[in-house]
């Protein structure tokens, strides 16, 4: 049996709260800039913008992600986290996320 690819998810319909795959574009990457951690140490965060047909949405890659990702690129975000953030939707690739080009 073969395994099917998770459904995919619109930038319109996501949630705070759900993993989701979505097929984006990145529109946008900021510098990478370092922040410092709660239990000590600092840790490289950047943040993108990434848009489809209905939207558009913040990524926030940490650590060694912030190199995976160039401007234009178009990508599949898989099982990505979707949390609010100050009142707005962004995504992660959280614990199981992961970046697939299309």
């Amino acid at each position: 049996m073969s395994a099917n690819p998770p459904p995919r998810t619109f930038i319109s319909d996501l949630r705070p709260g759900r993993v989701a795959t979505i097929e984006v574009t990145v529109a946008k990457l900021e510098p990478i800039r370092e922040v410092e951690q709660r239990t000590g140490g600092r840790k490289k965060v950047r943040n993108g913008l990434l848009r489809d047909d209905t939207g558009e949405i913040v990524l926030v890659l940490w650590g060694d992600e912030v190199d995976l990702l160039s401007e234009g690129e178009k990508v599949r975000i898989v099982e990505g986290w979707v949390k609010d953030y100050k009142g707005r939707p962004e995504v992660s690739l959280g614990r199981t996320g992961r970046i697939e080009r299309t």
